[in-house]
């Protein structure tokens, strides 16, 4: 590996350091919270309506493995989506020792809240990006994420 190249993925380290603590950010999160009408919503509960409204019912641990969380915390915070009345619990029809989870009417109402001030806020900030450099940003981020689950961790 070239000195230059060692550099730029170093460098690429470090902003990708950068974007995941501005991701996970508590208080990131509690002010877009606050912006979509004080929705009463945590990250993880966010993530996890977020994959279900994409797919539809699904099984808890595919839930939790789509949503990268291991089945203990998905199952924790299904329990109080579902105290909330944000997602419901029914058993597989065709499996019924399978537990289907599926968004309420009121969970996807909040988590469509959440995403309307989310888009806002990245239309704003790309604002001054023209068509083509969002586009070779999306093409880019989705090849680095094919790229970086498909590649097996190293040991030393």
């Amino acid at each position: 590996m070239t000195a230059d190249r060692g550099r730029t993925i170093e460098s690429v380290q470090l902003t990708l350091s950068r974007l995941m603590r501005a991701s996970a950010s508590r208080a990131t999160f509690a002010r877009q919270a606050a912006a979509a009408g004080g929705v009463d919503l945590k990250q993880p509960s966010y993530d996890l309506l977020r994959v279900l409204i994409e797919t539809g019912p699904i099984p808890m641990g595919e839930l939790a493995r789509r949503s990268q969380m291991d089945v203990g915390m998905a199952t924790r915070q299904v329990a109080g989506l579902a105290e909330e009345g944000l997602v419901s619990r029914s058993p597989d029809p065709s499996d019924r020792r399978v537990t289907l989870v599926e968004p309420t009417a009121a969970g996807r109402t909040t988590t469509e809240a959440l995403r309307r001030v989310r888009t806002r806020h990245l239309q704003s900030a790309l604002d001054g990006w023209s068509a083509e450099d969002l586009r070779t940003l999306d093409t880019l981020l989705g090849r680095f994420l094919d790229d970086t689950f498909a590649t097996p961790f190293q040991p030393e």
